[in-house]
């Protein structure tokens, strides 16, 4: 007779109810309970989280629904810890970590200008120091709006003396032109650069040749400051007004007193429309001024003429001539160095000048023999734009090829004799350049002897 426990055809197995399946020990049935037990907690573990999730998500996307985007909070710049030594303007090119952006109201009745402010700067006057908005209206009196625009400030906080410094550019400018930074003195509001105490022309000597060159212009309010010029190096920079009217603004050289530029204003208004005087005429003047302004004839080629016309189009005023040549040396361009002269169309009057003569002869190379052809040449700035944009060569275009002085150096710094080579000037552009307008064209300067490429210029 068969056991009701029992399962036919095969030797008996015993069955548990609890578990449907053969007898086990109890010890191992513990076991078994443990991992069943854990299986459970996982799983609902698993499964609280995802429902977790959905409703977070629920939640943030309702919010968004309802109240929109929302913008990030102000992010307000901490003063700079005041540092051990004096602070120099070198001190605060350092690149910093981060910028922001705000934008600060002119100080005169215009649109607001935007510009990044980096950590540090103080937003509001400290003691005996300028608040932002101060410096900012102390820079306008030296360089305003209407001609600079500002694109960065920083701030460098020393014992003896803490600076704002500005990045600024012309408001017009060429393509490629550099920013320029100008420190202002955060307790005089002055402007400061570490040159104005070792130059040997001091200020007071920098203001009697300025004024003197404009015996004409009666000049109740005088500013001198020093500016480094990456072109030129050290210059006193003047503005001679009558009251808040700008007659004269110039430069003169701190290291050998030389008037190096010079612009008068002439304003437009009740002016008639047409020049008296022919662009012959002006050239003339402008040429005759050039050898009396240097003590006689320099070795210039001209470049450009130009008559600029004043006024509005529906009020059209006479304007002026402008008239550029640049150096030459032993008959090849200088490419640096040259003059600038501009002539009053009315009363045939110098209104502006600008010479830029940063090269002394003996530092050009005795070495003129030509070794490489134009074609040469250009191949090989061709092979150097191609290592650097690979997929752009395809669409690079060659302005200009020509023999050229290569002087280009830092300014400040003594030049040794043979110094200047002379190079192959190669100018370009491709598709990248074409369509954005804030690009330079591209420049190689290739060795006139070696065929070797010697500096590119070149960027996307």
């Amino acid at each position: 007779m068969q056991d009701n426990d029992t399962i036919s055809g095969d030797a008996a197995v015993a069955m548990n109810d609890e578990f449907n399946g053969p007898y086990l020990p109890e010890r191992y049935k513990q076991k078994v309970r443990e991992k069943q037990q854990r299986r459970r907690v996982k799983k609902l573990l698993f499964a609280g989280i995802i429902i977790a999730t959905i409703i977070v998500v629920l939640v943030l996307l309702a919010g968004f629904l309802s109240n929109g985007p929302q913008a990030p909070p102000p992010v307000t710049p901490t003063p700079a810890a005041t540092a051990a030594n004096t602070a120099t303007p070198a001190s605060v090119t350092t690149p910093l970590p981060y910028d922001t952006t705000i934008s600060l109201p002119s100080v005169n009745p215009a649109p607001a200008m935007e510009y990044t402010i980096a950590p540090g700067v103080p937003v509001t006057a400290t003691g005996g120091s300028l608040s932002l908005a101060g410096a900012v209206a102390a820079l306008r009196d030296y360089y305003p709006e209407e001609d600079y625009a500002i694109r960065s400030v920083n701030y460098s906080a020393g014992i003896s003396r803490s600076l704002f410094g500005f990045e600024i550019k012309p408001a017009i400018s060429p393509v490629g032109t550099q920013e320029s930074m100008v420190f202002i003195d955060a307790a005089t509001g002055k402007p400061y650069a570490t040159g104005q105490e070792t130059a040997a022309v001091m200020v007071d000597k920098a203001k009697e040749i300025a004024t003197s060159a404009f015996p004409d212009v009666s000049a109740d309010n005088v500013k001198l400051w020093y500016y480094d010029s990456p072109d030129r190096g050290g210059v006193w920079m003047f503005i001679l007004a009558s009251g808040n009217i700008t007659r004269v603004s110039g430069s003169v050289d701190a290291t050998s007193g030389d008037l190096v530029s010079f612009i008068r204003n002439i304003p437009s208004a009740g002016r008639q429309a047409d020049p008296v005087i022919t662009q012959d005429k002006a050239e003339n003047i402008a040429s005759h001024y050039i050898s009396d302004h240097n003590g006689g004839a320099l070795s210039l080629k001209q470049t450009s003429a130009r008559y600029e016309a004043w006024g509005m189009p529906s009020v059209p005023a006479a304007g002026r001539y402008v008239f550029a040549w640049e150096r030459t040396f032993l008959d090849y361009p200088v490419d640096k160095d040259g003059i600038e002269v501009s002539v009053d169309s009315v009363t045939g009057d110098i209104i502006g000048y600008d010479k830029l003569w940063t090269t002394p002869d003996f530092a050009f190379s005795q070495t003129l023999e030509q070794a490489v052809a134009q074609r040469d040449a250009t191949f090989a700035v061709m092979q150097a734009a191609k290592n650097l944009y690979p997929d752009s060569v395809e669409s690079v275009r060659i302005h200009s090829a020509e023999i050229r002085w290569n002087n280009q150096h830092v300014p400040g710094a003594s030049q040794r004799p043979g110094s200047v080579p002379l190079e192959w000037k190669v100018t370009f552009d491709d598709v990248v350049i074409r369509a954005d307008p804030t690009l330079p064209e591209g420049v190689g300067w290739v060795d006139v002897q070696t065929g070797n490429v010697t500096a590119l210029e070149y960027r996307h």
